[in-house]
């Protein structure tokens, strides 16, 4: 049977825990971005390896929903940043290194990490939850691309507000997930 836990904001200490929360992950955050900022997004350490993974997952992905004989292909575009999908010898969408999903990935992690739970809950819901948003990504990219070419006037709406509030709140669900079962 598992436990759930309650969050009782009038318990003796509970303001604390939460300020001393907030002031943890403001830090957390804030080394981030310093270390993303400055090194990660100018070298591409992280973000090519994982566009490629994701692009490549994507380009199978609309090859075998659309089969046809123009398969589409992917190229990396290093000097922007970002790879392209190829459809004709002809750039058809792009996909930017910001779009891998990163800073998602390390917020989900971050509260994870902070809240005190077991070591082994955190590492399975971690590795679990980044393994989720890499597939709810490529899910996300190979539907804005459909949108693109179908729909590109619902382009922008899709990709800047929908498919983030979708992401948003696939991290949140995932956090929920993780403080109300303690069977892991």
């Amino acid at each position: 049977m598992a436990n759930n836990i309650s969050f009782d904001l009038t318990a003796p200490g509970a303001k604390k825990a939460i300020i001393k929360f907030v002031i943890r992950l403001a830090i957390l955050f804030t080394i981030w971005h310093l270390i993303y900022g400055q090194f990660l997004v100018k070298s591409g350490v992280i973000e090519r390896p994982l566009t490629n993974i994701i692009t490549f997952s994507v380009v199978q992905t609309i090859n075998f929903l659309s089969p046809s004989t123009k398969q589409i292909a992917w190229a990396e575009n290093l000097p922007k940043k970002n790879d392209y999908l190829i459809l004709n010898d002809q750039k058809v969408f792009v996909i930017g290194y910001a779009c891998a999903g990163l800073n998602l990935m390390f917020t989900y992690v971050s509260v994870i990490l902070l809240l005190p739970y077991p070591l082994k809950r955190k590492l399975v819901f971690s590795i679990g939850g980044i393994l989720i948003i890499i597939l709810a990504n490529i899910i996300r990219i190979t539907a804005l691309y459909y949108i693109y070419v179908y729909q590109k006037n619902a382009f922008d709406f899709n990709h800047h507000y929908l498919f983030t509030i979708l992401m948003d709140i696939l991290i949140f669900y995932g956090w929920l997930l993780f403080i109300k079962k303690k069977k892991v």
